[in-house]
């Protein structure tokens, strides 16, 4: 099956440790995330700077929504809007884009 694949790329923000940047991603945000109306599947996945330190991320999320317009309307709704509205307490950039996914090995 076919997903709307959402990527999102983050950078922590300059006055927060990377530690204190992976309390708020991975658990206030998380939870904010896991509420969105139509998610499917939630993946957050940590870069590490000093091994990868051309990187230009500190990490990405992937959500994945039944449709383009589930996608839209989940950050539509509320707790779409809340979610967004979290992203500036942790994250100096965030930069989300729909993908197209093509799965070669797929459980």
């Amino acid at each position: 099956m076919a997903y709307a694949k959402r990527i999102g790329y983050l950078v922590r923000r300059d006055d927060m440790s990377l530690d204190q940047f992976h309390a708020h991603w991975l658990g206030t945000h998380a939870e904010l995330c896991k509420k969105l109306p139509g998610l499917v599947r939630y993946a957050t996945n940590l870069i590490d700077r000093k091994q990868y330190p051309d990187a230009g991320w500190d990490g990405f999320s992937e959500l994945w929504f039944e449709s383009v317009e589930a996608h839209d309307a989940a950050f539509a709704s509320e707790e779409g809007r809340t979610l967004l509205a979290d992203a500036p307490n942790f994250a100096k950039k965030l930069y989300g884009v729909l993908v197209t996914e093509n799965q070669h090995i797929w459980p």
